[in-house]
């Protein structure tokens, strides 16, 4: 009889033991109610906390207005001074329409850009992703609201929708060098292959370059051509073409 007396005491004492250290709670015993509750289950992450990297607003939903100068931005733990490309993509077919857009982290780890949506027709729904070295940090659904006469005024050029080349000023430069970069961001699906053809457009120096690019996840697309048998003030024209068909063209001159 104290033998059985002890070994029950010993597993009460277990049985505190674990429970003061907060290891395990014991169950109910047979026929008694109220038993501990579940302890909460943490295999999923915190809703936006996934990688970082959020477009604001957090807790809310996304909702982007048909204006020139619309402001989309959000905060990352990546580096200050690491380049980011926004882009803001429809979900409908029958409304096609890309944006992009690059900007850097600053020192307190927020990240905007400003993108002309007055080209967009009509309330629609697009989704907008981050992407840092070509991988995607985050994405979201954003519903854009047309707003009538938002879009009065100037236009912003490099937002317009569809295929486009990246560069500065009225036309596009090169140097006269081997492996000059021409790039450009297009609403083509990644993996799409575009033809960029480099044609003179004056009979003194008559010449064309042509090579493929291949759209990369991010929209983008680049080629690389030589130029250094071009004396400088060479003008041209570069054309981006799928399908037989030009999506894009711009000015060009070597400097």
């Amino acid at each position: 009889m104290t033998a059985r007396r002890t070994a029950v005491v010993s597993v009460v004492a277990v049985g505190a033991v674990l429970l003061a250290g907060g290891l395990f709670a014991l169950p109910a015993l047979s026929g008694q109610t109220g038993g501990p509750a579940e302890a909460p289950t943490t295999d999923s992450p915190a809703p936006n906390e996934v990688n970082g990297t959020v477009v604001s607003p957090v807790n809310d939903s996304l909702v982007l207005e048909t204006r020139a100068n619309e402001t989309v931005d959000g905060v990352t733990d990546l580096d200050p001074g690491a380049t980011l490309t926004l882009r803001i993509r429809s979900d409908s077919a029958e409304n096609p329409f890309l944006y992009q857009r690059q900007t850097t982290v600053r020192e307190n780890g927020t990240f905007a850009v400003q993108v002309d949506l007055s080209n967009v027709e009509g309330n629609a729904t697009a989704t907008v992703s981050v992407r840092h070295d070509g991988a995607e940090l985050t994405n979201r659904t954003a519903q854009i609201r047309h707003v009538p006469g938002a879009s009065d005024g100037e236009a912003d050029d490099e937002s317009s929708a569809g295929t486009q080349f990246d560069y500065d000023g009225d036309a596009l430069t090169v140097r006269n060098d081997a492996d000059q970069s021409i790039r450009g961001t297009t609403d083509l699906d990644p993996g799409t292959n575009v033809t960029i053809r480099a044609r003179s457009t004056g009979s003194s120096t008559p010449f064309i370059r042509q090579r493929v690019a291949t759209v990369a996840d991010d929209g983008s697309f680049t080629v690389t051509m030589d130029f250094e048998s071009l004396p400088d003030g060479t003008e041209f024209v570069v054309r981006a073409v799928h399908d037989d068909e030009t999506l894009a063209e711009a000015d060009a001159r070597v400097e």
